[in-house]
């Protein structure tokens, strides 16, 4: 599978009423995305962390020209006119990041259920350092059952230069089996010491194309 250069994230309340609905519009939504520039689409409702019962919509793209495409498409989707008009969907944020490389090979089934989003900004190590350290935890991940990793460095939108790392699961328990195999890790702990994470949340995922 290649790696995308760009990801963008956005999110959105949703009163609790209209969740089910708006998922569903969800998915008509990112087939659109698909047809019109991305090359994978991640969706869901968070469960955790900040914004509790916030919906996140994560794209992924080659190039800017495809996150060009979706953005032309989206005032002619009429999945993205009810998720407004008829769910109250309201947007708050859409960050880009630029994709940052990390060695992992995905395994995409079963399809993942959960995805642990970590936003974190660099405080004593350079950005090669911090890569590095993370590349060699990425083992420690894949062995505790994370089923993809990604990473990128915010590019547009709230909280420049912050980094995103993105890990999918398919149950709670390889999370734990994760952060458990991770305390004991001498990398991970020279990684923490060297960024400050400011925000992590589990995302509920409803759906990936």
């Amino acid at each position: 599978m290649s790696k995308p250069n760009f990801i963008a994230i956005t999110a959105a309340n949703c009163p609790t009423g209209s969740r089910q609905g708006a998922l569903e519009e969800m998915a008509h939504f990112a087939q659109e995305c698909r047809e019109s520039g991305a090359v994978r689409v991640t969706y869901g409702s968070v469960i955790s962390g900040r914004h509790p019962g916030a919906l996140i919509f994560v794209q992924f793209f080659d190039d800017l020209t495809g996150f060009e495409s979706v953005m032309n498409m989206i005032p002619k989707s009429s999945a993205y006119s009810r998720m407004i008009d008829s769910h109250a969907v309201t947007p708050f944020s859409r960050n880009l990041f630029r994709g940052k490389p990390i060695e992992f090979e995905p395994k995409l089934e079963p399809m993942p259920k959960y995805l642990m989003l970590t936003r974190a900004h660099r405080t004593s190590l350079d950005e090669a350092e911090m890569l590095g350290l993370l590349n060699k935890t990425a083992s420690v991940f894949k062995a505790s059952g994370a089923q993809t990793m990604r990473m990128g460095q915010v590019l547009t939108g709230s909280d420049l230069g912050k980094y995103m790392l993105g890990v999918t699961y398919p149950d709670m328990s390889a999370i734990e089996r994760t952060y458990d195999a991770l305390a004991g890790n001498a990398d991970y702990a020279q990684l923490v010491n060297g960024v400050e994470i400011d925000m992590r949340s589990i995302t509920k995922i409803a759906g990936i194309l």
